[in-house]
């Protein structure tokens, strides 16, 4: 935990293990208001993002069970002017197939997660107005399978239209079919207390973007609240199936594409469960169903855009998986070799500056990308992209995870101002390289053969 805390910037993070065999553990790091100094409790409440996805699935799946609508029913019989609303399924929309615009490239959207201090507030409806506003972005549906929020936000649209009352209504009576006391849906920015305090890096200092989530943002996409133990709780009913019929559960783990995703629930290895991000908190939960194992982990820190600090809960959920139930999640590091030594903050920087020196020739580098056998130009490439840009970059911090597991977090001047990100480095050939993807997500084309 605390390693990954520490490279990710993350003031308090939390963790919950049910496990029949070897007990629960419920456990807290770090602190929940940096203003105050206040710990992190158990009991904090915090935003679970995306996680609100498998409870609207539930709403949706237990309306078809119940014949209140069908899953095969288009979403223009509820949602009128939807581009491709006549050809889109409920299906479709609960498995990220139906090929809605997810609104990330609106400037005005994009406003409301990646700026410090938007210049207008979003309201209710502007999402829908967005998407209609813009056929252009959409595709086909059943084509791919592609993370949308817009698609679980159409869902709770559907829902109204369905219960005819609001979408929080609709999911709270899921939450409370569930028994879970100190989980909601809330109807403003607000959250229960104990509330842990979430935060946000637009600069060098981190801010606090508690009261930044209003339900018109993500709504039925992304807007519940939780604690640590009934998020741990929820993924074993989650999992198991509770208040679906057997027939609809066993659709609902059809998992597709590369997201393994299903409806509403995706797959991690043999788990499954879901993740969630909005601004100031990031969660992972999952369900191992051979062993009856849940496992959560949340934290409150998130900052958009994803590729500069990462999804910390996740990796966090990850290594404790990998350590307490191996091989139940895939592992890039099985049989890793030593890990070669680690490199000083001072080493790592100055190796760092040359390699992303485009005057540098590639074979005067001391750092490599790993992927470059493919592409033996890929550093220099990315370099010259970042260049471009005037983007600089100063190691703060080197931290040693594991087998094959390095983070660099360091401080990037560019543009935009200056604001932290982590650098991942993974093992080839007895050395520390620049993990691929980290490369491939910086290139400015990202036409490389190492990041097809």
């Amino acid at each position: 935990m605390r390693p990954r805390m520490d490279a990710g910037l993350v003031p308090g993070a939390l963790v919950a293990v049910i496990d029949p065999e070897r007990g629960t553990l419920t456990r807290a790091y770090g602190t929940a208001d940096l203003a105050s100094g206040r710990p992190m409790d158990v009991a904090d409440h915090v935003r679970i993002g995306s996680v609100t996805k498998t409870f609207t699935a539930t709403a949706v799946l237990r309306a078809a069970d119940e014949g209140k609508l069908s899953l095969d029913d288009v979403l223009e019989r509820y949602v009128p002017g939807v581009p491709n609303g006549n050809t889109i399924t409920l299906r479709d929309l609960l498995g990220m197939r139906g090929g809605v615009w997810n609104l990330d490239g609106d400037p005005a959207f994009a406003e409301q997660v990646i700026s410090k201090a938007p210049t207008a507030e979003w309201h209710e409806g502007d999402r829908l107005r967005a998407i209609i506003a813009h056929p252009e972005k959409a595709t086909p549906p059943r084509t791919e399978t592609t993370y949308s929020n817009s698609e679980f936000y159409l869902l709770g649209l559907v829902l109204e239209r369905v219960f005819g009352k609001p979408v929080h209504e609709v999911v709270n009576d899921v939450v409370a079919a569930h028994g879970l006391d100190n989980t909601t849906y809330p109807t403003d920015a607000s959250l229960p207390v104990p509330e842990s305090r979430g935060y946000s890096y637009f600069d060098e200092a981190p801010t606090d973007v508690t009261r930044r989530n209003t339900p018109a943002i993500f709504g039925a996409a992304g807007t519940m609240v939780s604690t640590i133990s009934d998020l741990a709780e929820y993924a074993g009913l989650l999992g198991r199936g509770d208040l679906l019929k057997p027939e609809t559960f066993q659709s609902r783990t059809q998992f597709t594409g590369d997201l393994h995703y299903g409806l509403g629930l995706a797959q991690f290895g043999q788990w499954i469960g879901h993740n969630g991000a909005v601004l100031g908190y990031n969660t992972q939960m999952g369900y191992l169903p051979e062993k009856n194992v849940r496992l959560a982990v949340a934290v409150n820190q998130y900052t958009t855009p994803p590729d500069l600090l990462g999804a910390v809960a996740a990796t966090i959920w990850f290594a404790v998986i990998r350590q307490l139930y191996p091989g139940t999640v895939p592992d890039g590091q099985t049989n890793a070799p030593p890990n070669p030594p680690v490199p000083t903050v001072a080493e790592l920087d100055s190796q760092l500056q040359r390699a992303l020196d485009p005057a540098v020739p590639a074979s005067e580098k001391a750092l490599r990308v790993a992927g470059d056998d493919k592409d033996p130009e890929l550093l220099t490439r990315l370099a010259s992209a970042l260049a471009r840009y005037s983007v600089t970059t100063r190691v703060n911090r080197v931290t040693e995870l594991g087998p094959g597991q390095l983070l660099a977090t360091t401080t990037v001047t560019g543009p935009n101002g200056v604001r932290p990100m982590i650098l991942p480095f993974v093992v080839r050939d007895s050395s520390w390289r620049i993990d691929t993807s980290w490369a491939c997500a910086n290139l400015a084309d990202r036409t490389s053969a190492a990041c097809v």
